[in-house]
């Protein structure tokens, strides 16, 4: 018995304390006088209220007996004493009573035998296996403390989950698919081809690229035909392609590729240089000649001189060494010349017909083709002029 502890609590303390324990004592006595009576009265009293738990600091953990059972009669004496302690409680003051009231409702299972926990497993056991089960289980008395932590600690809570719900089911698959989504942005960005077609955007949205792309055009067209490319009598096999959808088969694609090299031996010959040297004329020396000297782009800028304050400097600047307008008109007459009225050829003449022949027929669409290539690029030249003015 601690009467030490009863001294380090406050008066509203001991004031509960003595209700709890059923004794009345008045609210303006003082806290010596609480103590001394408190603490006399739970000297007498100790065989029922060391059982408490509120005065389980005064006695000692130890002064509590272990559970045994008792008669119907013991019982029913219990019951009483518990009753007054209840009915003292309640007349004791609210705010105390109430925790008082929960820490009795708490004990009281533990006088009573509570039924068997069962757990939601063991209920689908069979008949027979649960019969086993209870044969196995030793007789012990179980309080609710102890079920529930073996109910923690028992197999049955690694049983698996039940399925999620559809709106789990969608929220994943949402989720995976943005995760999918934000990978393969990466990794295309990653790449570099957004800043590739960005460029390449950009080139040929220009004057300058929509000229090279019928330069180059035409250009293929004249060496599939002065420098042909020859099969070289080798195979590469693809055997990793399934046979039902090959070309013997009835398939679309090819069991093998056919290796193809382009016809070297042509350069040493008449037939490769003769119809390079007239389209380069027609197509890209003449022109460029005429678009250097008649350059409509050429503006006169005026310049101050540094270090002076009146005068200047007037210099004229070009915007396009080679004026796209000027290339493309001359360009258009020098083959409609050439190839269509047959300029330089015939007897006396400086170009060969055969020759002539061979770069018309190479080009897509003939010489027709070419017009329709430098009509576009005049047009591109006006449309960008007028936009800069």
């Amino acid at each position: 018995m601690s009467t030490s502890w009863l001294n380090k609590q406050r008066k509203q303390t001991l004031l509960d304390l003595s209700s709890e324990a059923g004794l009345d004592q008045p609210d303006d006595a003082r806290k010596d006088s609480i103590v001394s009576a408190l603490d006399t009265f739970l000297q007498a009293n100790a065989s029922r209220l060391s059982q408490n738990a509120a005065f389980e600091p005064y006695f000692g953990p130890r002064s509590r007996t272990p559970f045994k059972a008792r008669s119907s009669s013991a019982a029913g004496n219990a019951t009483s004493d518990d009753g007054e302690g209840v009915k003292s409680v309640v007349r004791g003051r609210g705010r105390r009573a109430t925790r008082v009231k929960e820490e009795f409702d708490s004990e009281e299972p533990a006088l009573s035998s509570p039924a068997p926990v069962v757990s939601p497993t063991a209920q689908l056991l069979p008949q027979s296996q649960s019969r086993t089960t209870s044969k196995r289980r030793p007789n012990t008395t179980t309080t609710p403390a102890s079920a529930s932590r073996s109910s923690l600690l028992s197999p049955t809570n690694y049983a698996p989950r039940l399925p999620a719900s559809p709106a789990d089911v969608a929220n994943f698959a949402e989720y995976e698919t943005s995760q999918l989504y934000a990978g393969l942005s990466d990794f295309y960005t990653l790449t570099g081809l957004p800043r590739t077609l960005d460029s390449l955007r950009e080139t040929c949205s220009s004057l300058s690229g929509i000229q090279g792309f019928f330069m180059l055009l035409e250009t293929f067209s004249l060496h599939r035909v002065v420098l042909p490319w020859i099969y070289s009598g080798l195979d590469l096999p693809l055997p990793f392609l399934p046979e039902s959808l090959t070309t013997p088969r009835g398939g679309f694609l090819p069991r093998k590729i056919e290796l193809f090299y382009p016809d070297l031996f042509q350069l040493l010959s008449s037939d490769f240089w003769f119809p390079t040297l007239l389209w380069s004329t027609t197509s890209l020396l003449l022109p460029a000649l005429a678009a250097y000297f008649f350059n409509l782009t050429l503006r006169p800028v005026h310049r101050r001189a540094s270090g002076s304050s009146g005068g200047g400097v007037s210099v004229t600047v070009a915007r396009y060494t080679f004026d796209p307008l000027m290339f493309n008109v001359v360009k258009a007459i020098a083959t409609w010349m050439v190839y269509s009225r047959g300029v330089g050829t015939g007897v006396g003449g400086w170009i060969g017909e055969e020759v002539v022949g061979t770069v018309e027929g190479a080009m897509w669409g003939g010489y027709q083709g070419v017009l329709v290539g430098c009509y576009v690029c005049v047009l591109a030249s006006v449309y960008e002029a007028v936009l800069r003015k």
